[in-house]
């Protein structure tokens, strides 16, 4: 079984949101993330909402989350093989290795 993690992201200042004079620990650590799973063999993507939207429409469930009240602030939503695991907040490793 492929093992395929895709993390929606809000608007940010670059690809990474890693970037400028003060960056928000919660982006270093999911960066973090992001290069432990790649090192397990773990594909990942990520898109953002401002250059990828076909990604978020391409979802059924990302692309519904867009259109409630809630609307940009479910963002980021993260899933495992298609199915999310959390929106609102970056998961954890352990909480995406448990999904995996």
């Amino acid at each position: 079984m492929s093992k395929v993690v895709e993390i929606y992201d809000p608007p940010m200042c670059c690809s990474t949101g890693v970037c400028g004079p003060s960056v928000d620990p919660k982006l270093l650590a999911i960066q973090e993330t992001i290069l432990k799973l790649e090192a397990e063999g773990v594909t990942v993507k990520r898109y953002q909402v401002t250059t990828h939207p076909a990604a978020f429409l391409k979802h059924a469930e990302v692309a519904a989350m867009l259109r409630t009240p809630e609307g940009l602030k479910s963002l980021p939503v993260t899933t495992v093989n298609g199915t999310v695991i959390s929106k609102g907040g970056y998961p954890g490793v352990a909480q995406i290795r448990e999904a995996l």
